[in-house]
């Protein structure tokens, strides 16, 4: 089983079903429907898992950072929304 580094530096299991809500929720903040989007967001999670595969941990930054990194080259508005949603409230 995968294991995630949190910023405090704690371990947890690697959750994807965390992930996909993450996308879920940005992809509504930014004004689109889940329904609509559900092949970026499949297609994002299918990317990042194989990112992960490659490792038996990895820090919760690097997952944030792939993420972002696809979300930017197939869907900027909901990487903005992403960011937009982390500076408001993970950043404290």
């Amino acid at each position: 089983m995968k294991k995630v580094i949190k910023k405090k530096g704690n371990l947890e299991s690697f959750n994807p079903n965390k992930i996909k809500g993450s996308l879920q929720k940005a992809t509504i903040d930014a004004g689109y429907t889940v329904e609509e989007k559900k092949d970026i967001i499949n297609e994002v999670l299918v990317n990042i898992n194989k990112k992960i595969d490659e490792e038996k941990e990895i820090k919760s930054e690097t997952i944030k950072m792939c993420l972002l990194t696809e979300l930017d080259k197939c869907e900027p508005y909901i990487a903005k929304s992403w960011r937009r949603f982390d500076s408001k409230y993970k950043s404290r």
